[in-house]
């Protein structure tokens, strides 16, 4: 399943006082050991859905650079938000806690200085559970889209060989999102090969596993497992 990140909603500033404190909670999380102190409130959060492309009022108009951060800091939860929230939903979690664990993910995977900042894939956790998560490596054939993954018996803890292995895959140029709960492995199978979207080819997409279980109440985190540019593919060679 291939979902498209929404497009933005315009809205009203909230104004400088609104601003700082998201900022300095926003550096709170990316500096502090102790997250949850840094945690934002759901009126954070509502700040954050109705802001928009830099539109503000005049009473509570803010200066360039300002702008420039917060688009961006709203850009990069936007975009977690959404990974989360569709794994969320199509998992059927509770999607309430989405919010906080995007907030999580961009304290963590907020990356380099302004206005050079980007995120780093390889620390967004995507899903959260208590099962053991996938520890093996993902492989490419040379100008093919499978993409392929290989991994030892697991001995760890709250792991089952019954353990289901989902997929997904992100393409930050398309904006979208492919998820796959239903591939028919297990953990006991140690290997899968997966079909990028076609959607994706010509783009470079990130890579993440995760196991649920059997009876379909638990699952683990997330892992990454990687980046890869998926080739386009031609008619003749796809048959």
């Amino acid at each position: 399943m291939v979902t498209c990140l929404p497009e933005k909603q315009a809205g009203k500033g909230k104004g400088n006082k609104c601003l700082a404190n998201l900022k300095n909670k926003i550096i709170i999380m990316k500096t502090s050991n102790q997250k949850s102190q840094a945690l934002l409130t759901k009126r954070d959060i509502g700040f954050l859905k109705f802001l928009d492309q830099g539109t503000y009022t005049s009473a509570s108009t803010l200066q360039l650079p300002q702008r420039e951060k917060l688009r961006k800091i709203i850009d990069f939860f936007d975009i977690l938000f959404y990974l989360i929230d569709t794994v969320y939903r199509l998992l059927k979690k509770r999607r309430a806690n989405a919010g906080r664990a995007a907030i999580e993910n961009l304290a963590n995977a907020l990356t380099g200085k302004f206005p050079d900042v980007s995120i780093d894939f390889s620390k967004v956790n995507i899903l959260a559970g208590n099962l053991a998560a996938p520890c093996g490596a993902m492989y490419q054939n040379y100008g093919s889209s499978k993409l392929s993954f290989s991994w030892s018996a697991c001995t760890q803890r709250n792991s089952n060989q019954s353990d289901e292995l989902m997929a997904m895959i992100y393409c930050p140029d398309r904006h979208e999102f492919w998820s796959e709960q239903n591939l028919g492995i297990t953990r006991a199978d140690g290997f899968c090969t997966v079909d990028a979207p076609q959607e994706f080819e010509g783009h470079e997409v990130h890579v993440w596993l995760a196991y649920r279980s059997a009876d379909l109440r638990s699952n683990s985190n997330s892992s990454y497992m990687g980046n890869v540019l998926v080739p386009k593919i031609d008619d003749y060679e796809r048959e």
